[in-house]
């Protein structure tokens, strides 16, 4: 009974991010109000699955407390970037931050993740200077980005590497899809406002958001076995 009741519960927030979603991306009505209902919805989920780990009593869920304020300040990044985009990224790259030091809570850092870490960071870096973009000066923030977000996914890949559990996996498809959704929004943005860009920015957003919200379930003692 209780599987069940966190399974339906998670579903039913994936289906209400994913309507959410469509309302942005297809109904004329301000950013603001959709983007913030698809945003609070991602940090409900995660808040919601906070109160189950909860329940637990024998669960650190002070480790997941970290991942809510990193899904918090996505949310509060995801809506001033409509009206700001620096102050946006800088809220980002904050939750970045709180994303990595949760992964960090669940697996040490170390040197196959700097070298994973290293990879990624050439690859943004590459992309950043060598592709046409307008940045308009925005270039050094952007850069600083790349490396925050990068840190992030290379933490996420490696902690997978080296303890494959659904947890890990569903850690490092949310940290996945959140750095190729920023990826297409840098496309969107500086490379021409091609509007294919923006529906695949904002259609691994979300998921990648709900991914990271349904990793503060799995802290659950022994729920890995139970997947």
């Amino acid at each position: 009974m209780e599987r069940k009741f966190e399974f339906y519960g998670n579903l039913i927030f994936a289906v209400l991010i994913v309507v959410a979603t469509l309302c942005f991306l297809f109904i004329d009505i301000s950013d603001y109000i959709t983007k913030t209902i698809a945003s609070a919805l991602f940090v409900l989920c995660g808040a919601f699955n906070l109160i189950l780990v909860y329940d637990n009593k024998t669960n650190n869920a002070w480790k997941s407390i970290i991942m809510l304020i990193g899904l918090v300040f996505a949310m509060i990044g995801d809506i001033v970037l409509i009206g700001n985009f620096m102050v946006g990224a800088i809220f980002f790259a904050i939750g970045h931050i709180f994303f990595f030091i949760y992964f960090c809570l669940l697996q040490k850092f170390n040197w196959a993740d700097l070298i994973t870490f290293a990879f990624l960071v050439l690859i943004s870096m590459l992309v950043i200077f060598l592709y046409p973009f307008e940045f308009d000066g925005m270039q050094p923030l952007v850069a600083v980005y790349a490396v925050i977000i990068s840190l992030m996914l290379a933490k996420a890949v490696g902690n997978y590497v080296k303890s494959p559990t659904t947890e890990n996996l569903i850690a490092l498809l949310g940290a996945f899809l959140f750095f190729f959704s920023d990826l297409m929004l840098l496309f969107f943005v500086y490379g021409g406002n091609t509007i294919v860009f923006d529906y695949l920015c904002v259609c691994t957003y979300y998921p990648a958001e709900f991914l990271l919200a349904l990793t503060i379930l799995l802290q659950k003692d022994n729920y890995k076995k139970r997947f």
